[in-house]
């Protein structure tokens, strides 16, 4: 008689926690996973949020490609003088206005080329200059005989924005928005 009594409670109460288990395991099957409404307004608001992103981007796209291509233009004018006084002979920065170029030329090689086309990593509207021959070149000791006079330069336009980029004799550059 002992027995029944120390083993009917252990039995009900392993009765009781099956219950417990079994209540347990239908309310995780009723709630597990994603329904698909749920599933279809997380995807429609990635959506949107992709849209208002993208827009955003080219917006910040639009503004930013023609301040660093200025940049890049500035910086040019300087590593044109570089290699002329590095390599003690003239070397001439010329602009293509056509193709939307600048090229580092020396006498006797081309030493760099910067394109800003439609498709190139800085797409420009224009890249144009109101330099006598379109170029200008310095000399063996580092001096520009046409840069420094006012008003000339290059001008970098996108499609929103335009730069005007001027140097004087020693190629030190100051752009402008216009």
């Amino acid at each position: 008689m002992r027995a029944q009594v120390c083993c009917a409670p252990h039995l009900a109460h392993e009765v009781v926690d099956m219950n417990k288990d079994m209540h347990r395991r239908e309310c995780s099957r009723s709630r597990a996973g994603f329904s698909l409404v749920e599933m279809l307004m997380v995807i429609i608001l990635i959506g949107i949020m992709t849209g208002l992103a993208a827009s955003q981007y080219s917006g910040y796209l639009e503004r930013t490609v023609p301040d660093r291509a200025s940049r890049i233009v500035g910086s040019y004018v300087t590593l044109t003088r570089s290699y002329a006084v590095q390599r003690r002979s003239s070397v001439t920065l010329a602009v293509n206005p056509v193709d939307l170029t600048l090229m580092i030329r020396s006498e006797d090689d081309t030493l760099r080329i910067m394109p800003f086309g439609p498709d190139d990593d800085l797409p420009l509207v224009a890249l144009d200059t109101n330099i006598d021959g379109d170029s200008l070149t310095f000399t063996a000791r580092g001096v520009c005989m046409a840069c420094g006079v006012a008003g000339a330069g290059i001008t970098v336009t996108g499609h929103n924005w335009s730069y005007l980029i001027t140097f004087n004799a020693l190629g030190r550059w100051k752009r402008t928005v216009q």
